[in-house]
């Protein structure tokens, strides 16, 4: 059972930190219009972004590897 938390802990962890870099950084990557938004709207993707960082992060680096 604390194995558990401490996996969820972590997970939670770094998806904060990804979610709060998503949010004014990673997200213009995926979609370019997202860069005009406003803090609110970023403040809004926090959360999900912190609940679905690996989807994210693929994405992300999927889309950083098409550019190059």
């Amino acid at each position: 059972m604390l194995t558990a938390l401490l996996v969820l802990r972590f997970y939670l962890g770094l998806g904060g930190v990804f979610g709060i870099w998503f949010a004014f950084l990673g997200a213009k990557r995926i979609d370019p219009l997202v860069a005009d938004a406003g803090v609110r709207f970023k403040l809004l993707l926090i959360p999900g972004a912190a609940a679905l960082w690996p989807l994210l992060l693929m994405m992300c680096l999927r889309k950083q590897g098409e550019q190059a």
